[in-house]
């Protein structure tokens, strides 16, 4: 019996709860707060911090662990029944090792890490996190625990040595947005779910990609599911198709009773709809057995209106069917057709759901255990289609009767054939026509699209590819010619679904519009106009092509993010696909993949990343990418060794000079900041430095290159854009012994440690201070500074800081005038005077009395301390 008329009920339903309360000897304070289930055993936790062992298949009470956790959130068995993970409601996670005696029974356990600011430090007032979710892995070597911070973290229990366990280490592998609500595992491919959003991870190869681009708000689950296996006759793949194990899909929940249907690559295929309003015209015609049959209850409509349930969690009911359910409600749905198949509402107040295999077990409150089964009538039944025959206008592909895989791989087995046939080919070579050959022009397109559509439409040039190549091969057979190789298949890009197609799949349309075939609409339902409809998850813009009419039209093109297929590609394109997914796994996931990217530099010069970094740049172009350039740089930056600058060509050299200024002009933040700065009218330098730069070891490491070789103009070109580098010009001149430079650099700057490195290095002398001293009254009294390249003064457009008066403007005025308090404080005559002082010649403190008073009437009274004037008259006593 085919997928499509399988018929579903509930059977063996039965009450487990005498022997569940049992242990608990009537003691109505313990509650049970969650429970689990596997092939053996039931374990509970309870809001005492114990655990409940009992036999599944005989309801025996086996065990009690305590512990010191507190009230139990979560439990979870692992695979091989023989370890159980547990969490509380109060960030703790415990293991609970060897459930088969004679071992010793302890429960392990570690907390999770504490919510902090952004530069990690505890905050009081976060709220306590808690684990949400957990999924183990096949082998059952790693647990993934997440929690209600968004976080999810990796136990690894291949590093535990025996029973001298000392602790459990917590290893991050994702940092999401908000909390947890499910996470499921396929293979190597991890689906984690939150309130916003779905992420696939592929934990081999550590990459990231989200689900869809539509935010959503709510507890909403997700799932794999594979598609029901086909029971007819098979036939064989083409040699060049990518054939998956199995038929595996991922539906993700979604508001409004719907669910996305997306492939193992991420890619949105479909949403399915499951809601009430839609269920009397919809769905009446998929409920498969009578209502007395399912002992529905007497509370279900009479005209066989559906129940809402939320979709909060995605419980697999043998990867086929899920299950989902609210306080009173229970729906099994079959995703992949896209049918409810049993519902209920027989039981109340349903707080736990736990499944194994096909069976149901449902905690409710007061320690109620329920249990029921799903039967699937006709599951072992075998049916063959044959394929309908007759005239040559009749299709071969299968009737409505058969699902959609089947159809799909009837179609790939058509256009193989009728494509990459050789004895057919060479049939026709001879002037015979093949039987494949008579299918009609209808029957080909048909075939193609239900290629296109399923998992193999990446492949479908492949076999276009395989046609054009037997071509060849034949007409070089005829003319005496040897075989010519295939060409290299470039499939680093994929298309998305044109507009007037909701169902296709993400490469689907666009394949067709190739072969100048038209997607068809396919509407299985009208839609309500009150109803919420979700289009498909758009790829981003790219290029335009002419279509036959002569017209331009926009294809939609985004780089390849599959997290499972590696295409044949060059080897610069494999490298930079391998770049942008880790990128696009960094920013998913919020973890830094240095050591990645240092994996693949590591194996190139650097005139080869300079033009895998072009590369790189280009694809995030296309998939609009803000500030692709600066991006691509950062991955860079964050492996450069500034050392390195020393060894490279001069090209590379510029490249990375380039790019250092742009990742400090790109940014808003970074404009506003240099924005803030005045500049010279004349030569458009800036009068004054940041505090501080992106990548300042790579900035003076060119600095000091181009300075030692007197390329002067090259460190003036990115003093301009980056005016930081002033302070590296500065230390330059101080070196070199450029007086007349020092003094003007130190004082723009308002740099303490330049400033006394200067005067104690060069010394200054009593014509210094003089210099110094002007300045200072051109910028207290005519809002001037002198320009650090051409000399000339220029007149600032804010009021200067005044020396020593700044009790009259609040710190808010303050700030934004002066500068930072390091500037403020190095701007007072008292802080220049003392240093003055300290390194002035032992002969010239008199001098410096003199040059004071020639200055006296420009210098507010009582602003210079009377400290000063006695340690001058000390120094000239000595």
């Amino acid at each position: 019996m085919d997928a499509i008329n399988k018929k579903y009920a509930l059977r063996d339903r039965a009450e487990l709860s005498a022997a569940v309360r049992q242990p608990l000897r009537n003691n109505t304070r313990i509650k049970f707060t969650c429970f689990d289930c596997s092939p053996k055993y039931f374990v509970f936790g309870a809001n005492s911090g114990s655990l409940y062992l009992y036999d599944r298949i005989t309801t025996n009470f086996l065990a009690i662990f305590p512990s010191q956790l507190g009230a139990i959130g979560k439990v979870s068995i692992s695979h091989n029944e023989k370890q159980i993970a547990v969490g509380n409601q109060s960030g703790s996670i415990g293991v609970l090792l060897e459930l088969e005696p004679p071992s010793v029974k302890e429960i392990l356990s570690t907390d999770l890490t504490p919510s902090g600011d952004n530069d990690g430090r505890p905050t009081p007032d976060k709220v306590v996190a808690f684990v949400t979710s957990f999924c183990w892995t096949e082998d059952d070597k790693e647990l993934y625990c997440g929690d209600s911070r968004g976080i999810v973290s990796l136990i690894q229990f291949s590093l535990f040595m025996g029973r001298n366990i000392l602790n459990i280490t917590l290893h991050p592998v994702l940092l999401l947005e908000n909390r947890i609500v499910q996470i499921d595992r396929y293979k190597d491919l991890l689906l984690v779910s939150t309130l916003s959003k779905c992420v696939l991870c592929n934990t081999a190869r550590e990459e990231f990609k989200q689900i869809g681009n539509r935010p959503r708000e709510g507890q909403y689950g997700a799932s794999f599911v594979i598609a029901q296996p086909n029971n007819g006759p098979t036939p064989p793949s083409p040699p060049l198709m990518i054939v998956d194990e199995e038929d595996v899909r991922i539906f993700c929940s979604r508001p409004g009773s719907r669910l996305w249907e997306a492939d193992l690559e991420g890619n949105v295929i479909r949403t399915h709809q499951f809601k009430q309003a839609a269920a009397n015209r919809r769905h009446r015609q998929l409920q498969c057995l009578q209502e007395s049959e399912l002992d529905l209850g007497p509370s279900v409509p009479s005209d066989g209106t559906m129940m809402v349930v939320p979709f909060q969690v995605l419980y697999s009911i043998r990867r086929q069917l899920l299950l989902v359910h609210d306080r009173c409600h229970l729906l099994i749905i079959d995703p992949v057709h896209s049918k409810i198949v049993l519902r209920t509402d027989e039981f109340t107040d349903i707080t736990h759901v736990a499944v194994v295999d096909e069976w149901i077990y449902l905690l409710s409150g007061e320690n109620r255990l329920f249990q029921l089964r799903v039967e699937i009538e006709g599951e072992d039944e075998t049916s063959t289609v044959t394929p309908s025959s007759g005239s040559p206008k009749s299709s071969p592909l299968p009737t409505t009767a058969l699902d959609g895989r089947k159809q799909k791989q009837q179609g790939v087995y058509i256009l193989d054939n009728m494509l990459n046939n050789n004895s057919g080919k060479q049939q026709q070579l001879n002037g015979k026509e093949s039987p494949l050959l008579l299918s009609t022009e209808a029957t080909i397109k048909e075939a193609l699209v239900s290629v296109v559509r399923g998992k193999y439409g990446r492949n479908i040039k492949q076999m276009f590819m395989g046609f054009e190549q037997q071509q060849l091969n034949a007409q070089n057979t005829l003319l005496g010619g040897g075989p010519e190789r295939p060409k290299t298949l470039n499939l680093t890009k994929i298309y998305a679904p044109s507009n007037n197609n909701g169902f296709a799949s993400a490469n689907g349309n666009g394949l067709l519009a190739e072969f100048g075939i038209e997607a068809a609409v396919e509407e299985e339902f009208p839609e309500d106009e009150n109803e919420i409809v979700e289009d498909l998850v758009r790829t981003r813009t790219g290029q335009t092509f002419a279509a036959p009419n002569g017209s331009k039209v926009q294809m939609k093109k985004k780089f390849s993010t599959s997290l499972l297929d590696g295409y044949e590609t060059s080897e610069d394109d494999a490298t930079v696909r391998n770049l942008y997914l880790i990128y696009r796994s960094s920013i998913i996931s919020n973890l830094n993949f240095a050591d990645r990217y240092a994996k693949i530099f590591d194996d190139y010069d650097t005139e080869t990343i300079v033009r895998l970094l072009g590369k790189l740049e280009t694809v995030m172009e296309e998939n609009e990418e803000p500030n692709a350039r600066l991006k691509c740089v950062r991955i860079y930056f964050a492996y450069l060794k500034p050392e390195l600058l020393w060894e490279i060509d001069d090209a590379s050299r510029q490249f990375i000079k380039d790019c250092f200024i742009v990742c400090n002009t790109t940014e808003a933040n970074d404009r506003s900041v240099l924005n803030r700065l005045e500049r010279c009218s004349e030569c458009g330098f800036y009068l004054q430095a940041t505090e501080t730069c992106h990548y300042r070891d790579i900035g003076v490491s060119l600095m000091q290159y181009y300075w030692s070789r007197k390329e002067y103009a090259q460190c003036f070109a990115m003093v301009k854009q980056v005016p930081y580098l002033w302070r590296t010009v500065t230390r330059y001149y101080i070196q070199d012994r450029r007086e007349d430079k020092v003094v003007a650099c130190v004082w723009n700057l308002a740099d303490h440690e330049l400033f006394e490195r200067a005067a104690a290095e060069i010394p200054f002398t009593i014509y210094h201070w003089k210099q110094l001293f002007e300045f200072v009254l051109s910028y207290e009294q005519s809002n001037e500074m002198i320009c650090l390249n051409c000399d000339k003064l220029c007149p600032i457009g804010r009021l200067g800081s005044k020396l020593n008066n700044h009790d009259n403007r609040s710190d808010e005025d303050n700030l934004n005038e002066a500068g930072t308090k390091a500037e403020r404080n190095f701007r007072q005559w008292n802080y220049l005077l003392n240093v003055a002082i300290e390194h002035v010649e032992s002969s010239s403190p008199t001098q410096l009395l003199r040059l004071l008073r020639s200055f006296a009437d420009n210098i507010p009274k009582g602003v210079i301390s009377p400290s000063f004037y006695i340690r001058c008259l000390l120094l000239e006593a000595k």
